[in-house]
């Protein structure tokens, strides 16, 4: 599954994608939009540490970070090793431009990213996927392809490409195909899955706009 949505993350233009993601963080954020210097940045989480950031920048590139917190990748953690884990984290960033590293390097942490930092207080954002589109294609972090090729781990099952569930690539990108992702019929009474498709119309009908839906709905089970 986690490389059919990667395939499918390939075949998505730069203006659907954007479009996809503004809508789920519309309505699976419900949050202030962090800012970052130099980039447009989304993300959505599903309460239990998975998550997806995306960063968007003036020039047509993209920076995506996923967390997946069951994952053999995941350099975060309750224990003292703080140098050793910011190092094999920052090895992850290996390959993907400076300017777009520093999108995520020594910023305050946010409901979305956790930062891994040393002793001395470094810091860079956790992520056990870490993948970049230059513009023409997508690529993902050489330094991620080399650790997990070095301790013999599925990158694309344990990257947390799930996380992007929510965007339906390569599917429909409709209100009522979102509705059904969700199966919110599955919780809420009659009265309450209209309110929802108000609130899930709304944000694909702004999503030109940026603005954010006036509510929000559960992300959980995507």
């Amino acid at each position: 599954m986690s490389e059919e949505i990667w395939t499918a993350l390939q075949r998505t233009s730069f203006a659907d994608l954007k479009r996809r993601v503004t809508v789920v963080d519309a309505l699976l954020t419900d949050s202030q939009r962090a800012t970052v210097t130099g980039a447009e940045r989304f993300a959505y989480h599903n309460g239990a540490g998975d998550s997806a950031v995306w960063y968007f920048t003036a020039d047509g590139r993209i920076l995506l970070l996923t967390q997946w917190h069951e994952s053999e990748l995941n350099t975060y953690g309750d224990h003292d090793e703080a140098d050793e884990d910011f190092a094999v984290q920052d090895s992850y960033f290996d390959g993907v431009p400076a300017d777009l590293v520093g999108l995520v390097r020594n910023q305050p942490e946010t409901t979305e990213s956790f930062n891994i930092r040393t002793r001395l207080g470094d810091s860079i954002h956790s992520a056990t996927g870490v993948f970049w589109f230059d513009g023409i294609r997508w690529r993902v972090a050489e330094g991620l392809v080399e650790h997990c090729r070095r301790k013999d781990i599925d990158l694309y099952e344990e990257s947390g490409l799930c996380s992007l569930n929510s965007c339906l690539l390569g599917e429909e990108f409709t209100p009522e195909r979102y509705f059904t992702h969700h199966r919110c019929a599955d919780d809420l009474d009659e009265m309450e899955q209209r309110t929802a498709m108000d609130v899930i119309r709304a944000a694909f009908a702004r999503h030109a706009r940026g603005e954010r839906a006036l509510g929000s709905i559960d992300g959980e089970g995507w």
